[in-house]
């Protein structure tokens, strides 16, 4: 039988064993497009895959925000409803509307201000460190990662 520590060094972890798994796909997909790989079988087209992870995430992002809002009255001083759902609006036209080149650095741009809206939350002592750690290490993998294909360009 685990101790109480340990089961809850074993939770504590788990938000930043799943963030590190979520960014894979960003780093695979990157990957393989910068190594000249532009369809998967069964998947189809790389970059689309890098293209349509990548909003799905930006939202999911955007809805931890959400919930916090709903849960910690004292995180309501960023008005987190209206970013979150500026940011998710922005991402999903710019998903449909704009070019390859221009949705990366969109994407890119929006998932900087969600670690952005993530340090003034810690700040605010919403977060923890560790926390905000995680975000930040995640953060600068997949932003490498979506910026890297740009350079093939």
């Amino acid at each position: 039988m685990m101790s109480s520590s340990s089961q809850s060094t074993a939770h504590v972890s788990l938000p930043a064993i799943l963030a590190g798994l979520g960014a894979l796909p960003f780093l695979v997909s990157s990957l393989l497009l910068t190594l000249g790989v532009y369809n998967l079988p069964l998947l189809g087209s790389t970059a689309e895959i890098l293209r349509s992870y990548s909003l799905a995430i930006a939202v999911f992002m955007c809805g931890i925000h959400w919930g916090q809002y709903l849960q910690d009255t004292q995180a309501r001083n960023l008005n987190l409803l209206m970013v979150s759902n500026v940011l998710t609006v922005i991402c999903w036209l710019g998903y449909l509307m704009a070019s390859f080149t221009a949705y990366f650095v969109i994407v890119i741009a929006i998932f900087l201000a969600l670690l952005w809206v993530d340090y003034r939350l810690h700040r605010a002592g919403r977060i923890t460190a560790r926390y905000f750690r995680m975000r930040l290490a995640v953060t600068a993998v997949v932003c490498a990662s979506l910026a890297l294909p740009l350079s093939f360009i």
